[in-house]
C-alpha cells in the first residue's frame, strides 16, 4: 500500500453550487457526485468529498520536509504527574465533569486486518464478551460508581450500522449512534469511482469523518445543548482507552481545547504517527507525509521520542466553533491498493491531524497501560489470555498475578502457516482463553501445532510443528524457556 497527503477543510456545504462556485465541474467529478446522490448521501457529504478530490488532483507534493518541524517541549507534551496527591486532586475535580462528558467510539472496522469479515466490535473479546459488550460495561460502571449519565456513542459504518443496533438493543443503557460518511474508491490516475457494481465501490474515508458527521448527523449540537463539554474519543478495539476522571481534571486546569494522548516511541511503533511542532503550533505528522529518504530519521525514536495512541479529548463548543468557521482543517491521506485487479485510490482523513487546528492543543505522555489496540489475531489472542483482566469497572489491566519483573505484555507471534485467523482458532486451540500467559515473556508458534486446555507458558518459548502430522500440546503442559519440540 502507498499513501501521500495534502489538506483539505471540515465546512458545511449544502448544495452543488456551494462547492463548485465559479469552476466548473468536469466529467470525472460529475461522476462522483451522480454516484454518491444515488448512494442517497447528503448533497454537504458528496461536496466535501469532491472537494478533497480536487485538492488531491491539484497537489502532487504534500510531503512535510522534517528540516521544517521540530519536536514539541514539555510545555506541549504534558506528562503524568508522578505525584499521587496531584494526581488524586485531578481525579477529584475530573469526577465533578463526569457529567459534562460522553464517551465517543470508533465502530465502523470489520475485522478484515485478522481474516474475518465481520464488525469487530461484535467479535469475542475477552471473558465470553464483545467489544460492545466489555465497552457499555465500562460506561453503566461509570455510571452507577459516580451517579453520573455518561452517554455512549458509538460512529458506525454502512458496514458495522445494522449488526451494531442489533448488538445494542439488548444492552440495559441507552446508546446512541451515527453514521460516517462513505464514498467511492477512485481509479488510480484517472480519479474516475470504481464500478464494480457492489459495496466493493464504497469505504468510509477514514476516522477523520468523525467530525464532519457528528455535526452533520445533529448530534454535536444535541450533545453540546445538553450540558456536554468533553468528548473522549477512542477506537473500539482498545479496550485500555477509557474514561479517566484525572485526565478531565488536568483538561480544566490547563484549559486544553484538544487532547491527544502519546506514549513513548519503541522499535515496535517507530513508524506510527508523532507529534511536532510546525509553523508555531502544534501538529501530527504521520509516516505518509514524509519523503521516502527522510523516514530513518522520521523513525528514528531518539529524535521524535512519541507516537499517537488515537485517544483524543475534544472540547465540543470548540470544535463546534472549528467547524462552522471552515477552521478544522486535516490532511488529505492517498491509500492505493488494488481491487478486483484495479489498481485504486482511497481518500482518507486522520482523526488526530485535528490537533494542528486547536490553539490551545496539547500532547499527554501516559503509559501502555492505555494503549492495546487489537489489529491482528496474536493482538486478540493476547487479549483474551489471563496477561491481563477486567476489573471490577471493566477496564483491561496487568494481571496483577505477572511478576513485576515482566513487561506489562508479552510477546506473541503466530506464523501464516500456523494461524492467520481468529475463526480458526478452534482448529488450533481447544480453548484459547485458557492458554496461560501470565509468566510469559515470549511466545512464537510455527506449524501444525494445535494446544489442548489450559497450556501454561513461561518465560520465552517456541514452538513448531513440522512433518505432515499435527504437534500436540497436551492439556496442563508446562512450557518454560525453551524451543518445542
Amino acid at each position: 500500500m502507498r499513501t501521500r497527503t495534502t489538506r483539505s477543510e471540515v465546512f458545511p456545504v449544502e448544495r452543488m453550487s456551494d462547492y463548485g462556485g465559479a469552476m466548473e465541474f468536469d466529467r470525472v467529478e460529475k461522476e462522483i457526485w451522480q454516484k454518491m446522490e444515488r448512494r442517497g448521501l447528503r448533497a454537504g457529504a458528496i461536496g466535501l468529498f469532491l472537494r478533497m478530490v480536487r485538492q488531491a488532483k491539484e497537489d502532487e507534493s504534500a510531503y512535510v520536509p522534517l528540516d521544517s518541524v521540530s519536536p514539541p517541549d514539555s510545555k506541549l507534551i504534558l506528562n503524568t504527574p508522578p505525584d499521587a496527591v496531584e494526581v488524586a486532586e485531578l481525579e477529584a475535580r475530573g469526577r465533578e465533569l463526569l457529567s459534562q462528558a460522553v464517551m465517543i467510539k470508533l465502530n465502523g472496522g470489520r475485522s478484515t486486518t485478522m481474516g474475518g469479515d465481520v464488525p469487530k466490535g461484535t467479535l469475542i473479546a475477552k471473558d465470553g464478551r464483545s467489544y460492545l459488550e466489555i465497552i457499555a460495561g465500562q460506561v453503566k460502571a461509570f455510571d452507577t460508581k459516580w451517579n453520573v449519565n455518561v452517554p455512549l456513542v458509538l460512529m458506525d459504518s454502512f458496514f458495522t450500522h445494522e449488526p451494531t443496533l442489533e448488538v445494542t438493543s439488548r444492552f440495559d443503557i441507552p446508546v446512541r449512534t451515527f453514521v460516517q460518511n462513505q464514498v467511492p474508491r477512485l481509479v488510480e490516475n484517472s480519479f474516475q469511482p470504481l464500478e464494480t457494481g457492489s459495496d466493493d465501490d464504497w469505504v468510509p474515508p477514514g476516522h477523520g469523518d468523525v467530525y464532519a458527521s457528528l455535526s452533520s448527523s445533529g448530534l454535536l449540537d444535541r450533545l453540546i445543548a445538553e450540558g456536554r463539554r468533553i468528548a473522549f474519543i477512542s477506537n473500539l478495539d482498545n479496550l485500555a482507552a477509557s474514561l479517566e476522571p484525572w485526565i478531565l481534571g488536568l483538561i480544566e486546569r490547563e484549559r486544553i481545547d484538544f487532547l491527544m494522548e502519546v506514549t513513548d516511541r519503541t522499535e515496535v511503533d517507530r513508524k506510527g504517527g508523532t507529534l511536532i511542532v510546525r509553523d508555531d503550533h502544534l501538529d501530527l505528522l504521520e509516516i505518509a507525509q514524509v519523503a521516502a529518504e527522510e523516514r530513518d530519521r522520521f523513525m528514528d525514536i531518539n529524535q521524535f521520542r512519541v507516537f499517537n495512541t488515537n485517544n483524543m479529548w475534544v472540547d465540543l463548543e470548540a470544535l463546534s466553533s472549528a467547524i462552522n468557521r471552515q477552521a478544522l482543517k486535516l490532511p488529505i491521506i492517498q491509500n492505493r491498493k488494488t481491487v478486483d485487479g484495479v489498481s485504486i485510490v482511497q481518500l482518507e482523513t486522520a482523526m488526530g491531524a485535528a490537533i494542528g487546528s486547536f490553539p490551545g492543543a496539547r500532547g499527554l505522555r501516559v503509559g501502555r497501560e492505555r494503549f492495546f489496540p487489537t489489529k491482528k489475531v496474536e493482538d486478540l489472542f493476547l487479549l483474551q489470555s489471563d496477561a491481563c483482566v477486567l476489573d471490577s469497572m471493566d477496564r483491561l489491566q496487568r494481571n496483577p498475578r505477572r511478576p513485576p519483573d515482566l513487561s506489562l505484555r508479552p510477546m506473541v507471534i503466530f506464523s501464516p502457516d500456523f494461524l492467520d485467523s481468529p475463526i480458526k482458532m478452534h482448529l488450533r486451540f481447544e480453548d484459547p482463553s485458557t492458554v496461560s500467559l501470565v509468566r510469559a515473556v515470549s511466545f512464537e508458534v510455527r506449524g501444525a501445532v494445535f494446544f489442548e486446555r489450559e497450556v501454561k507458558i513461561e518465560g520465552e518459548v517456541v514452538v513448531e510443528g513440522s512433518g505432515g502430522e499435527i504437534l500436540r500440546i497436551g492439556r496442563g503442559t508446562v512450557l518454560a524457556d525453551g524451543k518445542y519440540p
